[in-house]
């Protein structure tokens, strides 16, 4: 049987529909890139804000109105884990709406819906949905932080660490297979191991990934502010093959605000832990993200992040309006921000963001830097498409790589040539 699958939401979300295709794979099911030649559409949903909800109740739908006759469509994931009652009462063409399962749970259900018989024991490579250069190893499920507008504690629960073994096993399948970038990623990577072995441990899991004799990228992603310490910090700076990017979600630089959203932390802090970074791990590139128009956020809190951000200059950010999400401390507090107005926080802090994005990319003009190749960016092979160690993929900007030859494999060395804006344009050498 057919089948094709649409994953929305982030990085995570994709892990888990790269793993639930596999197990699908290992039942006889193959998976198609031409959705009109499906049997079985499955769709894993993001409930996270308002406006992952609202994609993917627009995806379902697109769906269910375009789908082959005969195929049968199948929802699960964040969105199915806290509106299954409502999404079956609302949307009654679909086959079945699963909340979020073990994946071999989660196809063993599916299996019982659309059987399919096995044909063969023949062995299947294992499907990934990135590209050949970069994969993402999910080393945690679930958030202990508790903050005060976010659903993922309420939707995926509290934190539930991966052995050791279990990650460093996959790490080394995803090297084995030619991968040379490990992401690793959860909610909050740093909190890693404290339910599993009582202490944080993320700085040993990283140093038994580095035992492993290859050349690759080891890019971590979404770190807790003030659980960057010293031995992690050491870990970075130690091995090259360490990618100086990090990945820090500050959300608000206001006391008060940050107070209300349970973040833990203060503006000092996370001046702190900045300015100890910068010192400390020579090309550090950081990356974070904001939320504006969290209740009560005056006039005069939104300056004091307008200002954060134009003198602090960090490398890349994300600004997202606040979504109002029902169950979560937050979601009565008073009063709110207007719609009109958090558009307009949104748009000021990223026009200057991008003046300093533009001005960093300027810094990095007649520069060498290695650079991973991605994919073909033209049909006629001419450019590629690729990445230099500040560039996470999918997030950040490209760097587009002229005169590339496959044979030089996926690490090559280029020169910044010149710049769009967000993107780079260099030249393999």
């Amino acid at each position: 049987m057919n089948f094709y699958l649409i994953s929305l939401g982030c990085a995570k979300n994709l892990v888990d529909s790269e793993k639930l295709t596999n197990e699908l794979e290992k039942k006889g099911y193959f998976l198609t890139d031409d959705i009109n030649k499906s049997e079985l559409i499955i769709i894993n949903t993001c409930g996270f804000i308002k406006s992952a909800k609202e994609e993917s109740v627009d995806t379902i739908l697109s769906v269910i109105s375009d789908k082959p006759k005969k195929a049968k469509v199948i929802v699960y994931g964040c969105l199915v884990q806290r509106y299954k009652e409502e999404l079956e009462k609302t949307i009654p063409e679909i086959s079945a709406f699963f909340p979020i399962l073990p994946y071999e749970k989660l196809a063993e259900e599916i299996s019982k819906i659309c059987p399919v018989k096995k044909v063969g024991k023949e062995e299947r490579k294992k499907i990934l949905f990135t590209p050949p250069s970069y994969t993402y190893v999910k080393i945690a499920e679930g958030c202990r932080n508790f903050c005060s507008y976010c659903a993922i504690p309420l939707i995926r629960g509290s934190l539930k660490s991966f052995p050791r073994e279990i990650i460093l096993r996959e790490i080394e399948d995803r090297l084995d297979s030619g991968y040379k970038e490990i992401n690793l990623i959860a909610q909050d990577i740093t909190s890693y191991g404290i339910d599993l072995y009582k202490k944080p441990s993320l700085s040993k899991l990283i140093s038994e990934i580095l035992k492993i004799k290859k050349d690759f990228w080891l890019r971590l992603l979404y770190l807790f502010p003030t659980r960057i310490d010293d031995d992690l910090i050491e870990i970075i700076k130690s091995d090259s093959r360490i990618v100086k990017y990090l990945d820090i979600p500050i959300q608000h630089i206001n006391d008060r605000i940050l107070k209300l959203m349970n973040r833990d932390y203060t503006k000092k802090d996370i001046l702190k832990t900045i300015d100890k970074l910068r010192e400390k791990v020579d090309g550090i590139t950081l990356r974070s993200s904001f939320i504006v128009g969290f209740p009560t956020e005056t006039e005069k809190d939104f300056e004091e992040l307008v200002d954060f951000i134009r003198t602090k200059e960090l490398d890349h950010i994300g600004v997202f309006d606040y979504s109002k999400e029902e169950d979560t401390p937050a979601f009565k507090l008073k009063p709110m921000v207007t719609s009109q107005i958090k558009k307009k926080r949104k748009r000021v802090l990223m026009n200057i963001q991008k003046d300093i994005e533009i001005k960093k990319n300027k810094e990095k003009k007649g520069k060498i830097y290695k650079c991973i190749i991605d994919k073909p960016a033209d049909d006629f092979g001419a450019v590629y498409e690729g990445r230099i160690y500040s560039q996470a993929p999918e997030v950040d900007g490209i760097t587009y790589v002229r005169n590339y030859d496959i044979k030089k494999g996926l690490f090559v060395d280029v020169k910044i040539k010149t710049f769009r804006q967000y993107d780079l344009i260099a030249d393999c050498l």
